[in-house]
């Protein structure tokens, strides 16, 4: 019930702004050339032209057929059950669902969910009828269904024919070993792409034959100050649209990223490798709107758990880490990324530095993140490094006793009762056996075998 109060009250601010569910009257003129066989990237709302794949638009015609009030209706209640969902199905990763049974799992998403509806990558999804909470749920299905599933990698392929950020976790899928249903995940996203060019040709072939989609300029400008993409950071901090040499940052950034979360789910740990990969494809991204960092939130989530699941082991720590989580938080709820002041397009290229910090917070939190979890990874590295071995004399090698050569003092013999532990980190003392009586047929009866 209080989550219902809470989202009530979201969905009260979101018929009530300014720019109340632009995003569904994109989709909506896109969905409609679909249907009345007009030029798809063509058409615009309030001057804002449909920019995602033909297949995006086939898959919303829907919303166009039926009437305006009922599109707002539809997308206000998924949006909000969607919400509790995307959670519940984070706290279900490994292994994180190790930690909380099912009936918990749900309680704590509802009681995340009731105030991270207000956080800004969430209430723009819900105040601009945005779709991207159920591109995310799409991606943690994958993720939390069984390894022998054979629908595992389907809804990450639809989901990046919707939109094209979610292919990274194909890149994950296959980065982790799961061959098949990263297969299966490129096998979907290529019918998305089949099925365009065959409801749309002439959509598809400028979208994907003319490489449109690797073109920032077809959505906007890399430079919009609410672009919270690397790229984007780039052009504010420069002053100009960054050139191609800054491509080899984002691919340096990108592979960086990708590798840390590929190494967390290879040790099981899906929750961090989802939240890693999630930011590193925002970040790679080149147009990332604060909207799109909704994917993020959910790992915001499972960071807080796991730092309270074990405050009591370092507690100075935990105090740290909950402070920073906290701090972000707030950023969220504050929404000051998207309450910059108005300006010409030109001027976003020449911020005052509290401004051009603003523009770049999810940036800068992004790549913060990247940077602790490669530190925490190369201390992990360090502590499992072997400890170099001493070379041993020749007479062990020969004759497996040790050398009285260089030594003060009687030659020690090895205990017969030593072995060493077959992984060669630690040694067990056998005991001996205790003397067994005599059979009274004259032999010697045999131990007894244990339980």
């Amino acid at each position: 019930m209080i989550y219902l109060a809470s989202a009530a009250s979201c969905c009260g601010f979101a018929v009530a702004a300014t720019a109340a569910f632009v995003d569904l009257h994109v989709y909506r003129t896109g969905a409609a050339a679909i249907v009345h066989g007009a030029w798809l990237y063509g058409v615009r709302f309030w001057g804002l032209p449909f920019t995602y794949p033909p297949f995006a638009a086939i898959v919303l015609t829907p919303l166009a057929v039926i009437p305006w009030w009922a599109a707002v209706a539809l997308m206000l209640l998924v949006n909000v059950a969607a919400i509790p969902v995307m959670f519940y199905l984070a706290l279900r990763l490994r292994p994180v669902a190790g930690w909380l049974g099912r009936t918990d799992a749900v309680r704590l998403a509802l009681g995340v969910a009731v105030f991270a509806i207000w956080l800004e990558p969430v209430y723009t999804n819900v105040a601009f009828g945005q779709i991207n909470i159920l591109l995310t749920i799409m991606v943690l299905i994958d993720l939390t269904l069984p390894e022998d599933s054979a629908l595992k990698g389907v809804a990450t392929g639809i989901a990046a024919g919707i939109k094209l950020i979610p292919l990274i976790f194909v890149l994950y899928l296959v980065a982790t070993r799961r061959v098949r249903a990263a297969t299966l995940a490129l096998g979907t996203f290529a019918a998305t792409i089949a099925i365009g060019f065959l409801v749309a040709p002439r959509a598809s072939e400028y979208y994907y034959a003319d490489l449109t989609f690797l073109k920032s300029s077809h959505v906007a400008r890399l430079s919009n100050d609410w672009n919270q993409s690397l790229l984007g950071a780039v052009a504010r901090t420069i002053g100009r649209e960054p050139g191609s040499r800054w491509l080899v940052l984002v691919l340096v950034v990108g592979l960086a990223g990708l590798a840390l979360a590929a190494h967390a789910g290879r040790r099981g740990d899906d929750a961090t490798g989802y939240g890693l990969c999630a930011v590193t494809g925002l970040l790679v991204s080149p147009i990332s709107w604060t909207h799109h960092w909704v994917m993020a939130v959910p790992a915001l989530m499972l960071l807080a758990f796991a730092v309270w699941r074990r405050r009591r082991e370092a507690p100075a720590r935990a105090r740290i880490w909950l402070a920073a989580i906290g701090v972000l938080a707030i950023i969220g709820w504050s929404g000051i990324a998207r309450h910059q002041p108005r300006m010409a397009p030109d001027r976003e290229l020449h911020l005052s530095v509290f401004w051009q910090l603003v523009s770049e917070i999810y940036v800068l939190a992004g790549l913060a993140v990247l940077v602790i979890a490669a530190g925490a990874y190369l201390q992990l590295r360090t502590r499992r490094r072997p400890v170099p071995a001493v070379a041993a004399p020749a007479s062990v090698a020969v004759t497996g006793q040790p050398s009285a050569l260089g030594r003060s003092g009687p030659v020690s013999q090895p205990d017969p009762r030593r072995q060493h532990d077959p992984i060669g980190q630690q040694s067990t003392i056998q005991q001996s056996a205790p003397a067994q009586p005599s059979d009274p047929g004259g032999g010697q009866l045999r131990p007894r075998t244990s339980g």
